[in-house]
């Protein structure tokens, strides 16, 4: 078998949405990792290392403009991408999650071939 193309880390409380994207990023050649809660995604990002974090907004316990504040604030973590995925549609949520690091944002309802296209973009714009 060959080795995982890239490591990618789904920040998603929505268990139907989580797992399929899991799924589908697994056919594709990637190592996923999984959570549901926003604490999580900070720790997993710590200890697993991710090379790209999709990541919700609204989760169960902070939200995603918070973990990604978390994330570029730390030398370890800062360099990660992070694609939000959200049922927020208004500009003013798009726009904060660009201020607040993120480099990307794709509104749910999404199509999962946008999803890889924009993964695959932002993992080559990093490993360039």
């Amino acid at each position: 078998m060959a080795e995982p193309k890239s490591k990618i880390l789904v920040v998603e409380d929505d268990l139907d949405i989580a797992e399929m994207l899991n799924a589908y990023f697994r056919v594709q050649g990637y190592e996923v990792f999984t959570v549901n809660w926003g604490e999580d995604g900070v720790r997993a990002c710590q200890t697993v290392k991710p090379d790209l974090v999709i990541l919700d907004i609204r989760l169960p316990d902070i939200d995603g403009y918070e973990i990604c504040r978390r994330l570029k604030a730390d030398d370890q973590t800062r360099d990660i991408p992070v694609l939000f995925i959200s049922a927020l549609h208004r500009e003013a949520e798009k726009v904060k999650a660009f201020h607040v690091g993120g480099v990307d944002y794709i509104s749910k309802p999404f199509h999962t071939e946008e999803v890889l296209v924009r993964v695959d973009t932002h993992l080559a714009m990093r490993n360039m």
